[in-house]
């Protein structure tokens, strides 16, 4: 009689143990999948949000021109102009350049003041002149004078060869290298609209993104990050920056050589399963281990009309 029942309960027991186990590994599945699209559709809905903004403002500066109400020969009207937007927008950066090298901007430093920027051809091309500015917006004490071309960086070129309004590449300072950033770019032509006569731009500091990402709580130990379809880190919930300085200079820091092993092995796996990260055209889920624990990722494209294209990655620990 003994051998009957042992079985019996043995076998209950086990069928329970069996039964709970998977549906509570169910749960943490559905859970893991509601977490990640919870976080997911915050980071696209403040993308939407935050790269709005200088489009918003290209368009606003071009239209003041058309109407005349805007001259961008008159640098100093115009970078008064600008710094009165810095005042009211929060954009690292405000300029217009033209194919001559002139150059008029308003740049954010972190402190949150103001710095005039000119470069002009009656005190010289290719030389930048800095000004600390007043509260009125008008220069005050000169603080630097640097070798500058804006014609070579990204914000103008890629918008000269595409000869319309666009994103520029990721790229970073010549003069701050630890600035990582992205700018609007429009280009502004003649009434024949044939010849060009400059590039109105907006910056965004991709550090704040990172800073934002940072504030979302996905998990005790989860981590967001953002990159590029060439791999290259946008930015990410972990402390580190998306580039590294060696010997003065800047390189970008690819998902794959991140210090952090959640993001590094989510990126790897993404490598692993689809080979080529442009192919990735929708929502796509997967687990992958690290030390024999269980890590969910979820992956969505993020693109806009202007021709932004990144993944935004969300990693959580089972």
């Amino acid at each position: 009689l003994i051998l009957p029942f042992v079985v019996q309960i043995f076998a209950a027991v086990g069928l329970t143990g069996y039964l709970s186990f998977k549906n509570g590994q169910k749960a943490v599945n559905t859970l893991a999948v509601q977490v990640q699209s919870e976080v997911n559709q915050r980071v696209q809905q403040y993308l939407n949000t935050y790269l709005a903004t200088p489009h918003q403002l290209n368009q606003i500066n071009l239209d003041a021109y058309r109407l005349g109400l805007l001259d961008l020969n008159n640098f100093q009207k115009t970078g008064q102009y600008f710094w009165r937007q810095m005042r009211v927008f929060n954009v690292g950066y405000i300029s217009f350049g033209n194919p001559k090298g002139e150059f008029i901007g308003i740049e954010r430093l972190d402190d949150g003041n103001l710095l005039i920027n000119e470069v002009s051809q009656k005190m010289g091309l290719g030389k930048l002149y800095v000004y600390e500015s007043d509260a009125r917006g008008d220069r005050a004490s000169r603080q630097d004078v640097k070798d500058y071309d804006p014609r070579v960086e990204a914000w103008y070129a890629d918008a000269v060869k595409a000869r319309k309004p666009i994103w520029s590449a990721v790229y970073q300072w010549d003069d701050k290298p630890e600035v990582l950033s992205i700018s609007s770019s429009y280009p502004v032509f003649d009434r024949t609209n044939d010849r060009l006569l400059g590039i109105l731009s907006i910056d965004h500091i991709l550090t704040q993104i990172g800073d934002y990402l940072q504030q979302i709580q996905v998990s005790r130990s989860g981590k967001i990050f953002i990159m590029e379809r060439n791999g290259l880190l946008v930015a990410s919930s972990a402390s580190e920056a998306p580039f590294r300085i060696v010997k003065g200079k800047a390189s970008r820091l690819g998902a794959l050589e991140s210090d952090e092993p959640l993001i590094r092995q989510a990126a790897q796996q993404l490598l692993d399963r689809f080979e080529d990260l442009d192919k990735i055209k929708n929502l796509e889920q997967l687990n992958f281990k690290i030390e024999r624990e269980n890590n969910f990722l979820q992956v969505l494209p993020f693109q806009d009309r202007m021709g932004l294209d990144w993944l935004v990655v969300i990693v959580v620990p089972e």
